[in-house]
């Protein structure tokens, strides 16, 4: 579940319950819950530096916007009392409520690929703190030195529900003084990667050229998003799951994924592996070996996994599976939140991963017709809503009868695409709520962003669909420049297909 200022964001199992069965039973909670009781509130004064267009550089033109100068801006947005909702979007981001009616405002159009750590910003009724370096859409008024998330303390997130937060007002000279103090003493790192007490690994693999980002993935960490961690994991499950159960691993099992271009490396012990996904040329100590099958190594040798012909995406399963410690439950690298994996980054040259033991497993391989045609332009299935209804009839056939093309600032957090304009009825800005797997969000500009594994847990921006999770790994395979198209199905047809999913899996695997 995800809680937001006034909704409840809820995931469910169709396989289990009925949608009309759950609302019901949600309904009956909710007459019947007491008044929640939040921990005694904290009164937490947050030094903010707004006075620098490098910290704040929306200041002068939020300002303006607002019809106020930019020094009456900041005495307000500083002498307001406001108080934490939740926290979202990002591991310790706080959405905070209590801004003077003279400072609402609406999110930009166009939000920005890359806001840094510590900006305060507005947007709508609401003022956040940007945890991390994420995507954004506020007006940044200013920036504070405090982190307000780290991963390697005892308590990693500064605020809390209930929280009040005043902002005092420093100038360049004190908040790099502080900023210079907060680095001394923070950890700076993801939780300690020790791995006491696991069975001793059967193999060990050398990373000796990393590609430009690979990373460990297992089916990810859920349970987090209230906190603003996502789910993770890979992006193209069905690759991944049958990577797995090539080489004799439950579906569970930690292996690689692969962005653009794969890694070098060498194993230690004999092992097996297989290669999904993306359509990347595969050599075992240079000579061409097949992806989507069994492979055998033996110590010693070389793999590398080339470059895209078709694809994004590719993955890389080892017998046993890939030996790193579990954060929050899951082995998942989330980059943004400095999670998982190995210390939550991805990986670098001359890294050493270790492999669980296994068994030899039989050999096998994808049946060609399970092996997804990635050159072709695909047609992603989308149940519309849940703010369809802030959309004008020509927006929404604009998405459902347009070519849209997938954008180069793309990546595990969302996909942006460039087409027609989905055109609003009024305004782009709700009051921020739950953000599923597949919500499109459409900010003021028109452009649709679908979010994916590594998506903020919540936002404001406007909802015209959600993509079907069961093609979300085909949207995550579309290059940068290739072009994709939207179709409207109903939640009953997006149910069928989603529980013939596992079916069709179980179906792709064949012996040698």
């Amino acid at each position: 579940m995800t809680p937001s200022f006034s909704a409840l964001l809820v995931y469910y199992d169709p396989g289990v319950t009925t949608y009309e069965a759950l609302c019901a039973t949600i309904t009956a909670i909710a007459d019947q819950a007491d008044t929640a009781v939040l921990p005694p509130s904290r009164t937490v004064e947050l030094p903010c530096c707004y006075d620098d267009p490098e910290l704040g550089f929306d200041l002068v033109a939020a300002a303006k916007r607002l019809g106020l100068s930019p020094d009456e801006l900041v005495k307000l947005h500083a002498g307001a009392d406001h108080l934490v909702y939740f926290i979202g979007f990002t591991p310790g981001l706080p959405y905070m409520g209590g801004m003077p009616d003279a400072l609402h405002i609406p999110r930009l159009e166009t939000p920005r690929t890359k806001v840094p750590a510590g900006s305060v910003g507005i947007g709508g009724i609401q003022c956040c703190i940007y945890s991390v370096e994420s995507p954004g859409g506020y007006w940044v008024l200013g920036r504070t030195p405090l982190k307000l998330y780290d991963p390697g303390a005892a308590d990693p997130i500064l605020l809390r529900p209930g929280d009040h937060v005043r902002f005092r007002r420093i100038d360049r000279a004190q908040y790099d003084e502080i900023q210079k103090s907060c680095a001394a003493t923070s950890t700076s790192n993801s939780p300690p990667t020790t791995q006491a007490g696991l069975a001793a690994p059967a193999t060990t693999i050398k990373i000796l050229d990393p590609g430009p980002q690979t990373t460990v993935q297992d089916l990810g960490r859920p349970g987090q998003l209230r906190y603003g961690i996502p789910q993770s994991g890979p992006i193209d499950r069905a690759a991944f799951v049958l990577a797995n159960r090539l080489v004799g691993n439950a579906d569970t099992a930690a292996g690689l994924e692969c962005t653009v271009l794969g890694p070098r490396f060498e194993v230690e012990a004999p092992c097996a592996i297989a290669v999904t996904g993306a359509d990347m040329p595969v050599t075992i100590n240079g000579a061409a070996a097949p992806a989507w099958t069994t492979l055998v190594l033996q110590a010693g040798d070389v793999v590398k996994v080339g470059t895209a012909r078709s694809g994004v995406r590719s993955y890389v399963a080892f017998s046993g599976g890939l030996d790193v410690p579990l954060v929050l439950g899951s082995r998942s690298t989330y980059l943004r939140g400095r999670l998982g994996g190995l210390d939550g980054r991805a990986l670098r040259k001359e890294d050493v991963l270790r492999v669980l033991p296994a068994p030899m497993p039989a050999r096998r391989h994808v049946k060609p017709s399970a092996i997804p045609d990635l050159t072709a332009a695909p047609t992603i299935r989308v149940v519309l809503g849940p703010q369809a209804e802030r959309f004008t009839d020509d927006g929404l056939a604009a998405l459902l009868g347009g070519d849209y093309e997938m954008l180069p600032q793309s990546d595990r957090m969302g996909a942006r695409l460039r087409g027609a304009r989905i055109a609003h009825r009024r305004g782009h800005d709700i009051i921020s709520d739950g953000i599923a797997l597949g919500s499109i969000q459409v900010p003021g500009d028109g452009q649709p962003i679908a979010l994916l594994v590594d998506r903020q847990s919540t936002g404001g921006y406007t909802k015209v669909a959600t993509v079907c999770s069961f093609d979300i790994g085909r949207l995550g395979q579309v290059k940068p420049g290739q072009r994709l198209r939207f179709r409207a199905v109903t939640l009953a047809e997006a149910h069928r297909s989603l529980g013939a999913w596992p079916a069709s899996l179980a179906d792709a695997l064949a012996a040698e």
